[in-house]
């Protein structure tokens, strides 16, 4: 019998199914990143409007307590620079005796409807109209004590 030299075969490049397999792992991957880069910016976006939200809730309840804005109860007013950005005010008795209890709550609704955010802030104040009324009473006890000493 004649032995024939088995000779081995050296492969010059890759199978199709290879490259199919690579084919299929690269896709896979790039269609992760691509949803985890657009939940990314999804949350970047609420961040900056939850942000802005905040800021805007505090500016308004500073312009109540500056006496600004009345102190009365408002329901989904506009901002006036921005039309997306609603507020409102509950002004609801406090939990103790001449306390009033604040409650600012800041809206956006941008233009799609999967856009939404909101915050609420909340403050217990004293009640103006019971310092007025100290006011008028110490006013008027000092009036009665300086007609008697007359």
């Amino acid at each position: 019998m004649i032995s024939i030299p088995t000779q081995k075969r050296t492969r010059a490049g890759l199978t199709l199914l290879e490259v199919l397999i690579s084919l299929a792992i690269f896709l896979g991957a790039l269609t992760a990143l691509s949803q985890l880069i657009g939940i990314g910016s999804r949350a970047a976006v609420q961040a900056q409007l939850r942000t802005q939200a905040i800021l805007k809730c505090q500016s308004k309840l500073a312009e109540v307590l500056a006496g600004a804005q009345p102190l009365e109860s408002v329901s989904l007013a506009a901002y006036e620079d921005e039309e997306n950005w609603k507020w409102s005010l509950d002004v609801q008795p406090g939990a103790y005796e001449n306390m009033l209890q604040l409650t600012v709550r800041v809206l956006y609704s941008g233009a799609g409807e999967s856009v939404t955010t909101s915050y609420q802030l909340t403050r217990q104040i004293r009640d103006p109209a019971m310092l007025l009324d100290a006011a008028n009473t110490v006013e008027s006890a000092s009036e009665l004590t300086l007609e008697e000493q007359l």
